[in-house]
């Protein structure tokens, strides 16, 4: 019997995983990597275009975008739709990925949402915009309200348009508060680093936050005098 790893000599990866799956089931047909390509395309193509016809019969829709990094380094403005359908379902669409390259200013990401708004019609029909709290977002928000007012007049003139991202907000508070307590959090960190040095060790005290790693410890307070002695 030819094993398997002398079977890779004989053929290319691509060559043995096919053979194998032929193996596996004899209804299988090998697919080019430009069929796949294709039919990744045509789904997309269908997929846009139904979207495009549930957001024609939308009057009011909600944005919310943020900056996402990939693997490769590479920075995105993702853009996504929030609305009520005819049904009175709460919806939500990933719309766009948008690459922007830094640096950032009010100017560029503003662009880039109009761009996509235009692409997919629905300028008109924005309501409101949420986004983080950092300066070159509040700058575009300042444009793209006064673009979207040129086409209609927003709702209560605009003074709900830019909501502002309340786990943003969340999130600077309590990288705040960490900051008062940083060197307990050094010290405890520290502590743990020593702890978790076997296996055994390691699986106890398994913490993957800041917090559940704090509220374990608090439990321990009068331990860790003793243990530093």
């Amino acid at each position: 019997m030819i094993m398997v790893h002398e079977l890779h000599f004989v053929f290319t990866e691509y060559e043995l995983f096919t053979l194998l799956m032929k193996t596996t089931s004899p209804y299988y047909v090998r697919i080019s990597r430009a069929t796949v390509k294709a039919d990744c395309w045509t789904c997309y193509e269908v997929e846009k275009k139904r979207l495009n016809g549930l957001l024609k019969i939308v009057d009011r829709i909600s944005i919310t975008t943020d900056m996402w990094k990939s693997g490769q380094k590479i920075q995105y403005m993702v853009l996504t739709a929030h609305f009520v359908d005819s049904n009175w379902n709460l919806q939500k669409r990933v719309l766009n990925f948008v690459d922007v390259p830094p640096l950032y200013s009010g100017v560029f990401v503003y662009d880039a949402l109009y761009k996509c708004l235009q692409d997919w019609g629905i300028e008109g029909k924005v309501c409101s915009i949420s986004m983080d709290n950092a300066s070159y977002n509040d700058a575009a928000v300042r444009m793209l309200k006064d673009s979207l007012s040129f086409r209609k007049r927003l709702s209560l003139n605009g003074k709900l348009f830019h909501v502002r991202c309340c786990a943003h907000i969340l999130n600077l508070l309590v990288h705040d508060g960490l900051s008062k307590i940083e060197d307990v959090i050094d010290n405890v960190r520290e502590s743990v680093k020593h702890i978790i040095a076997s296996t055994m060790h390691l699986t106890m005290f398994k913490w993957n936050a800041s917090y559940a790693m704090l509220s374990c410890v608090l439990e321990f307070k009068g331990v860790f005098p003793r243990y530093a002695q």
